[in-house]
């Protein structure tokens, strides 16, 4: 899903990348006919899961699917139909991608270089070959001194994101208490109060935003709190 992500790389907590999420979204498949638009990706559970049948007959909660053998030859026409689907289903999510993205200019340098599918086919095409033979053909790796190198990779890396907390909070004090790893409290950081140019239903993002905190993460930081003689206010 190359194309969606130079399209789009927030999308990750809005629809995600996969072929179900991106072709029933109309902002993605909004240059195809409506028929067309209609007839999305439909996953493997909602067409051929079952319900697990209890002990005394009835159906359960627990949705299964038989292996992809079984349903191969008990549900071959129904498998056929599924295959088509996803083939027709990614043909047209291509084709929308690749218009989306030869409107929208590859500047470099402040100099032209064409559109981002010129960029696409440029670069990300051989790569995505290049990850296509890696995990054909794999690669050795030393294990043991890998090993090793994470155990520092870890360290630096809780380092890098001390160092972070610690510059954000000079502009935002509760910023020491944020999950570097999470996207939207990231985009919260840096973008809280802009304008989002790219969703015309939602144009400005929040100045402010609450964040559900585990209860170890609430002691903790009550911890924090106490020991540094602050008062903390919990919701």
């Amino acid at each position: 899903m190359h194309l969606a992500r130079l399209w789009d790389s927030s999308r990750r907590t809005d629809g995600g990348y996969s072929l179900e999420g991106l072709t029933n979204d109309h902002r993605v498949m909004g240059v195809v006919s409506k028929e067309l638009r209609k007839i999305g990706k439909r996953s493997m559970k909602t067409i051929f899961g079952r319900k697990k049948i209890k002990k005394d007959g009835s159906e359960g909660k627990i949705t299964a699917i038989e292996p992809v053998e079984i349903l191969q030859r008990e549900d071959r026409e129904l498998w056929i139909c599924y295959s088509s689907l996803d083939s027709m289903s990614t043909l047209k999510l291509y084709e929308s991608l690749k218009s989306k993205l030869e409107r929208k200019p590859w500047t470099f340098d402040g100099c032209p270089r064409g559109s981002l599918y010129d960029f696409y086919e440029e670069y990300w095409c051989p790569f995505g070959a290049i990850l296509v033979k890696m995990e054909t053909a794999g690669m050795l790796v030393d294990r043991a001194y890998l090993s090793e190198i994470e155990k520092v990779a870890v360290a630096q890396r809780k380092l890098a994101a001390d160092k972070f907390r610690k510059w954000a909070s000079k502009y935002c004090p509760d910023a020491k208490y944020m999950n570097v790893n999470s996207d939207t409290q990231i985009r919260q950081l840096f973008f809280g109060g802009i304008e989002n140019r790219y969703n015309p239903h939602h144009h400005i993002f929040s100045l402010q935003s609450s964040f559900w905190v585990s209860r170890f993460c609430v002691f903790f930081i009550i911890h924090l709190s106490l020991r540094e003689q602050r008062f903390l206010y919990v919701y």
